[in-house]
């Protein structure tokens, strides 16, 4: 076997990667046709996939909104929103002398 350099590698998965997304965009057609078909079969909207329920449950879904992590612990990655009970790792952290601030997601 021929030694390989780090640029024919790099060229052999760049080629490689041409045929899989290729092969992605055949493949996508007939599903994306038979998806269509169900939810004109089955009066489904593109709004219905959003919410992901449909009925009485949709609206209850749409009242609360999730909210985005404002906290991360550096050390195991948990995240908290600031809202409710605060989590053991930052209270463990503010008891060491450390700041909430600290650890603000930027």
């Amino acid at each position: 076997m021929p030694k390989l350099t780090l640029t024919a590698v790099e060229k052999r998965i760049a080629a490689l990667q041409k045929v899989a997304d290729k092969l992605k965009k055949k493949d996508k057609g007939p599903a994306i046709k038979a998806i269509l078909a169900m939810m004109a079969k089955h009066d489904v909207s593109i709004g219905d996939l959003r919410v992901g329920k449909v009925g009485p449950a949709a609206k209850k879904a749409r009242k609360g909104k999730p909210v985005g992590a404002k906290y991360r612990d550096p050390d195991s990655g948990k995240t908290w929103s600031g809202r409710g009970r605060t989590p053991l790792w930052l209270s463990t952290a503010e008891n060491a002398g450390k700041k909430r601030e600290e650890f603000l997601i930027s």
